[in-house]
């Protein structure tokens, strides 16, 4: 026999057992099945009695064990608290501490938790860039390479010259990996974006979090449980130009680095002494703006071989100036900038430059080697330029503290390299795909 109970408005089908035909359903409390032992009253045969309720009455008990006094029981239940979100700023600092174990679905968890809230455009462009470089991180071939070089950053770091260190395995590693070296030309051929994606393969292989965009500040932070590096990363097609940064001489500067007396001479002392005192605020005020930064720069060239540049910049500009390796320089403004002043009066604005000073192979009336002063850093418009072309790079790497060039040939066929560099996504690819 099929009977039907409509509940809820969905109809629910069940067999009745042929035992129970013509009775009630003991579920409707209409009667007791003809199955069970005993009395109506008794219907386990324990003896007990069980007091039947009158007509719209509650139940009571009269036999048997007591019940539970729920007299003191709160008259409503006890309800979990809802998690308070976390602010972004203290979810960053989470999220910068949680890549210290290098778990890229455990990252990417974290960023959809923040993803759909209302943030501002540089909290979003935080929230974008490393889920990107986490993405980055799921091909196999990248994360075992960022898996190694990690474990090589453990074991073995320069903590006073980081740069060398992350350099030395990034190119140790990737030594063993052709497809990803193979990268670096095609990053050459995104034009302008080719910076971006640059950025991005590095934290990538360090598994750093993206905090910048090439400009003053650093561009990545590598975290570990007792230390964190800052990175800023530079890609390009040619040397000669590398943006190293934003830098003004501020009016506190000399206060800041002179002793009482040398303001003293700065002010009144002889040409020569306030010459030097100058040039000595001037490396001072950069290593400091730059201190604890470490570069790590990449140029392809057009035989598709890469040159890999790891500079400790500010660290390494202070101590080959103190080894008279680096002098400062100033000239008047070939472009005529200037300022007026409280007084009323013009002043123009010196062009700044720092030689990298080598013997020759000329030799004076003495017989001494004859000193070369050659351009190395040039500030124009507010902004440090690495001008020095490669040969000088790799001479001054020599001799400066801080600073490591290695080279990556192109071992693949050279008719490959433009096919290599045209293998990007066209824009009808990223705009109008469909998603």
């Amino acid at each position: 026999m099929v009977n039907k109970i409509n509940v809820d408005d969905w109809l629910v089908e069940f067999d009745m057992p042929s035992g129970a035909a013509g009775t009630q359903n003991m579920g409707m409390g209409m009667g007791v099945p003809t199955s069970q032992p005993g009395m109506p009253q008794d219907p386990m045969g324990t003896g007990d009695q069980i007091a039947q309720p009158e007509q719209g009455g509650p139940p009571t008990h009269t036999a048997g064990e007591d019940l539970d006094d729920i007299s003191d029981d709160p008259q409503f239940p006890d309800m979990p608290e809802e998690k308070e979100e976390d602010d972004f700023e203290t979810w960053k600092i989470k999220y910068i501490n949680e890549s210290i174990k290098g778990d890229y679905q455990k990252l990417i968890s974290m960023i959809k938790e923040v993803r759909d809230r209302d943030l501002d455009e540089i909290d979003e462009k935080f929230v974008n860039d490393n889920l990107q470089i986490n993405f980055l991180r799921q091909n196999s071939n990248l994360f075992n390479a960022s898996t190694e070089i990690r474990r090589l950053l453990k074991k073995d770091l320069d903590r006073t010259n980081p740069s060398t260190s992350l350099l030395g395995h990034i190119t140790q590693v990737l030594d063993h990996s052709p497809l990803l070296n193979e990268v670096y030309i095609k990053l050459s051929g995104l034009g302008d974006s080719k910076g971006d994606q640059h950025r991005k393969l590095i934290a990538a292989l360090t598994g750093s979090v993206q905090v910048g965009n090439g400009g003053v500040n650093e561009d990545l932070i590598f975290q570990e449980s007792d230390y964190s590096l800052r990175v800023s990363t530079r890609f390009l097609s040619k040397w000669g130009n590398v943006n190293i940064g934003r830098w003004f001489l501020k009016e506190d500067d000399p206060s800041r680095y002179l002793q009482d007396a040398e303001i003293n001479r700065l002010e009144n002392g002889s040409p020569e002494e306030k010459d030097v005192l100058r040039r000595r605020v001037v490396i001072e005020s950069i290593a400091e703006q730059f201190r604890q930064r470490s570069f790590i720069i990449n140029v392809v060239s057009s035989d598709g071989t890469v040159q890999h540049l790891g500079w400790d910049f500010g660290t390494s500009l202070k101590n080959a100036y103190l080894d008279g390796k680096l002098i400062v320089r100033c000239k008047n403004s070939d472009t005529k900038e200037a300022f007026i002043n409280e007084n009323g009066s013009i002043i123009p604005i010196p062009n700044l430059s720092i030689y990298y000073i080598k013997e020759s192979n000329e030799t004076d009336s003495q017989g001494n080697p004859r000193v070369e002063e050659i351009e190395f850093i040039r500030h124009k418009d507010g902004v440090l330029y690495l001008v020095a072309q490669l040969s000088l790079v790799k001479e001054a790497s020599m001799s400066l503290q801080g600073m490591l060039i290695q080279e990556t040939p192109y071992q693949g066929n050279p008719a490959d390299i433009q096919r290599i560099r045209r293998c990007i996504p066209s824009s009808p690819e990223i705009i109008l795909k469909n998603c």
